[in-house]
């Protein structure tokens, strides 16, 4: 059985690969395809045949040799892709690349086979839900926001590329606003209408459900993990994020409680922001990594450059495609500097 995984950025999808890795006839990789490959393919029909080819190839090489292409660290798919340590920016980078993992377990020929992608996949879902079974991950929002901003990515600034070159309509969206927060809460609201519209409720995980079950919440996707009993953490409270931020937060979401009630409700907003009051005043301060001025600077623009990498990127796929794609095409003017 071939099956899509996605979810909302920072909701646990990457967990949710590791635990689904430990079951003996699952394999499920990490963002394992590029993205930028797939924009501007007609759509949706060689888009699907492109994913669709990509699950062939990797079923054979798992059952060939073992192997299959995915993001990973140290030869495995990790738990996070995220470190815990602050880059010179003040913000956790990636700690994972895409190479070829080993899984040292025998599989039959219907072993199932997870292909994991938050936003690609989420924007496509209306495609994918025709062909796959279909599967998303949510969180807290209030612990969604704040983990966005502790982190190096686009998200944190109130983007994301794959989401929009995908989806022309979230990307005039963000670009007609220009408070980073709002943009982010127009991200959380996208996340949240697709799969309120195009799963089944059944089909939708809570991230504190999959931790308070230790992994078994994940046997609607396969039942194995009926058998898991992890001792897993709850880390809407991660001491990485930053505090300050809660009660900023927390009022925006409670003032737009439409975002993400159909999953979540303002006594569990409300209930995560009194959790943290509790926790902050008994918390020590966190330092902050010494740094000198000039390594700052670089590292700064090295984020900065990678950023316009990733946007020129996705805007070359898109001019590239012409009159093939079945997507409208996106003003590239609008994209974020």
């Amino acid at each position: 059985m071939d099956i899509i995984l996605t979810g909302i950025a920072r909701s646990g999808t990457t967990l949710s690969c590791s635990l689904l890795n430990r079951l003996p006839q699952c394999i499920a990789l990490h963002e394992p395809m590029s993205p930028s490959d797939l924009v501007g393919l007609p759509y949706p029909g060689t888009y699907l045949e492109r994913i669709g080819t990509f699950f062939a190839d990797q079923r054979s090489s798992l059952l060939r040799s073992g192997t299959a292409v995915s993001k990973g660290r140290d030869g495995m798919v990790p738990d996070n892709p995220f470190g815990t340590a602050l880059a010179a920016t003040g913000l956790r980078a990636s700690t994972v690349r895409t190479w070829t993992v080993r899984f040292d377990k025998p599989l039959s020929p219907d072993f199932r086979l997870v292909v994991k992608h938050p936003n690609m996949f989420t924007a496509t879902l209306p495609a994918l839900s025709t062909r796959y079974s279909c599967y998303a991950i949510v969180r807290n929002p209030l612990a969604v926001l704040l983990s966005w901003n502790s982190i190096q990515a686009p998200v944190n600034e109130g983007w994301l590329p794959y989401g929009e070159a995908f989806d022309p309509e979230l990307k005039s969206h963000l670009a007609a606003e220009p408070d980073r927060l709002s943009r982010q809460l127009i991200i959380l609201r996208w996340y949240f209408s697709r799969y309120t519209h195009l799963l089944p409720r059944n089909h939708v995980i809570r991230y504190e459900d999959l931790i308070s079950s230790g992994g078994r919440a994940l046997a609607v996707m396969d039942p194995d993990a009926l058998a898991l009993s992890e001792p897993l953490e709850n880390r809407n409270q991660n001491h990485l994020y930053d505090h300050s931020l809660v009660h900023a937060l927390a009022d925006r979401l409670l003032g737009e409680e439409s975002i993400y009630g159909n999953f979540y409700s303002r006594s569990d907003v409300e209930r995560l922001c009194a959790e943290w009051t509790r926790g902050i005043s008994g918390r020590p301060a966190i330092p902050k990594p010494s740094v000198d001025a000039s390594t700052s600077r670089s590292t700064i623009k090295k984020w900065q450059g990678w950023m316009q990498m990733t946007w020129s990127n996705v805007g070359q796929r898109i001019r590239s495609a012409g009159h093939r794609s079945g997507i409208p095409r996106p003003s590239t003017s609008q994209d974020p500097r």
